[in-house]
């Protein structure tokens, strides 16, 4: 799959990605892209919050809802946001954590799919 082709099947804003952070350089967007696919960091943030590990699970969310959004990955960064925003509330259960959680996985699981399927 060709970089350009992304955005039929996920939501990502790659021209504002390559022009404000990587300057229009296709090939370390890529690599970057791939750094993602790769570190999985979403499984990450699910231990965390299995262990109720909520300081480290905020930190960790929040880290990747910075990286999406380098990454034009918008609906990923918004879907982080809202859980960032959850675990930064008081009162929350580790219910709906888990339900914010499962509602971002269908999201992150294909666009790590789609980057997988990327040509270097």
């Amino acid at each position: 799959m060709k970089l350009c082709d992304l955005n039929k099947y996920i939501y990502i804003d790659i021209a504002e990605a390559l022009e404000e952070r990587f300057m229009d350089s296709e090939e370390l967007y890529v690599r970057f892209l791939k750094k993602l696919e790769a570190a999985n960091e979403l499984a990450v943030v699910a231990g965390l919050v299995e262990q109720q590990n909520w300081p480290e699970a905020l930190r960790k969310a929040h880290n990747l809802k910075g990286v999406c959004g380098s990454l034009g990955l918008t609906k990923l960064q918004a879907q982080l946001a809202a859980l960032v925003k959850l675990l930064r509330s008081e009162g929350f259960t580790p219910e709906q954590v888990a339900a914010q959680l499962a509602e971002i996985r269908p999201e992150w699981e294909r666009t790590l799919a789609c980057i997988r399927q990327l040509e270097d």
